[in-house]
């Protein structure tokens, strides 16, 4: 975990509308036009455009619910390409942490960042990071500035409105009174039951949260709550972690485009759960000692007989290599499938996550060096190549249990048949 000196500023980036803005790099067309991006199996909205948001559309609404708007608007819709988004996002963190390396990755496409006062102007030096992440990749951002993480959040949220005109907010002494804009749900760690006892209390606003009393905010909510008093009030309770892990757990499921009764489809799709999961497991530097896996049918099908299970499997020995993991996998699914029942959906938890410098080693077991070795080897292949072009075999070719994108996007940056080809 990086120290922060006291003067330092603390600032968020935050892609706008990213999975909206990496479709729009590679087709200028739909810039400024209506646009959503929908989940697995083409099912719900995932990410909107602004002008689908001034529509009124929320975030997961199912698409045959605005169908009538789709038409009416002309609203280009897009099947998820997380091939796409993932890698654009590589490259906006690459260009972040090549000046600042002890920067905190929070999510897909947010991350922290300090500036220190005495050699930064904190808001020119965001309008140059801002610039340079929009030339070099063709995404806009926008950025939050305050004292604490906290009001760098705030802030940040009032960069996106209206009134600020450069996408850069920062928050001191001067204009603190922006936290009465703030509406108390909107503040970082706020949740649904907190907004409503908040409210009840006469509480309203970020300005008057800033206001409460600290140890009556403990006493009737929590330490955290404390915690997100004292940073509105400018104390740091909240350092910036440069060894961040995303995800306590890690969970990779997925609906069939069908219903599936085969034993071996199924298995192959656990499977490749299993392999996708160990993936985004050494990308975070982290093994399992614990995995969940679970089956069920269509629950909307009640002319069919339902059926649902979860198996936890306890590893005798933390791991992180695909082999194994797909191993365990298996061996959870061979445990709660049962015959004459057709499946709708299949999935993998991976839980009681430690960082690969906390494995504890065991006399009964031998930690699998090897096998570690060849699935990081594996993940450059498959990173430098695109997905799957090395998978193990009991994954099959996934041909029976492939999701429903009809609106795919090609993946411009991680397929050779997909990059764009120019014409002289």
């Amino acid at each position: 975990m990086s120290s922060t000196r006291q003067d330092n500023y603390i600032a968020i980036i935050d892609c706008n509308n990213f999975y909206v803005s990496c479709e729009r790099i590679f087709n200028p067309k739909i810039k400024e036009k209506p646009t959503v991006v929908l989940s697995n199996n083409d099912g719900c909205v995932i990410a909107r455009s602004q002008e689908v948001k001034d529509l009124g559309v929320k975030m997961g609404t199912p698409i045959f619910l605005i169908n009538h708007l789709v038409e009416m608007h002309n609203i280009n819709v897009y099947s998820s390409n997380f091939a796409l988004y993932g890698d654009i996002s590589n490259r906006i963190m690459s260009i972040i942490k090549d000046d600042n390396p002890d920067a905190e990755i929070y999510s897909i496409d947010e991350a922290f960042i300090s500036i220190n006062s005495r050699y930064r102007n904190p808001k020119e030096y965001c309008l140059q990071l801002m610039e340079k992440i929009y030339q070099w990749t063709g995404i806009p951002v926008s950025i939050g500035i305050g004292k604490t993480k906290t009001l760098a959040k705030v802030a940040n949220h009032l960069s996106k409105k209206k009134f600020i005109n450069d996408s850069v907010c920062l928050i001191d002494d001067q204009n603190i009174d922006l936290l009465k804009t703030v509406k108390v749900q909107d503040i970082w760690g706020i949740g649904r039951r907190k907004n409503r006892f908040l409210k009840i209390n006469g509480i309203y606003n970020a300005y008057d949260l800033k206001d409460a009393n600290p140890k009556w905010i403990q006493k009737h909510m929590s330490i955290i709550s404390r915690h997100t008093v004292d940073e509105l009030n400018g104390i740091k309770k909240i350092e910036i972690d440069s060894d961040f892990i995303t995800k306590k757990s890690i969970s990779t499921s997925r609906s069939f485009n069908r219903n599936i009764s085969d034993f071996k489809t199924i298995r192959s799709a656990i499977s490749s759960h299993a392999s996708r999961a160990s993936e985004k497991l050494r990308a975070q530097n982290s093994f399992v000692n614990s995995i969940g896996v679970y089956l069920s049918t269509n629950r909307f099908r009640s002319d069919l007989p339902q059926y649902r299970r979860y198996v936890n499997v306890s590893l005798p020995m933390a791991l992180n290599d695909t082999s194994g993991i797909i191993h365990a996998c298996i061996e959870g699914l061979d445990k709660i499938f049962k015959k004459g029942f057709d499946y709708k959906k299949c999935g993998i938890v991976l839980t009681d996550l430690v960082h690969k410098d906390q494995v504890q080693e065991s006399i009964f077991y031998k930690r699998r060096l090897n096998d570690e070795k060849i699935s990081e080897s594996i993940d450059v292949i498959n990173k430098t190549f695109g997905p799957d072009t090395i998978r193990y075999a009991v994954q099959g070719r996934g041909n029976s249990r492939s999701i429903k994108r009809e609106k795919l996007s090609p993946n411009y940056t991680t397929k050779w048949s997909d990059f764009l080809s120019v014409k002289i």
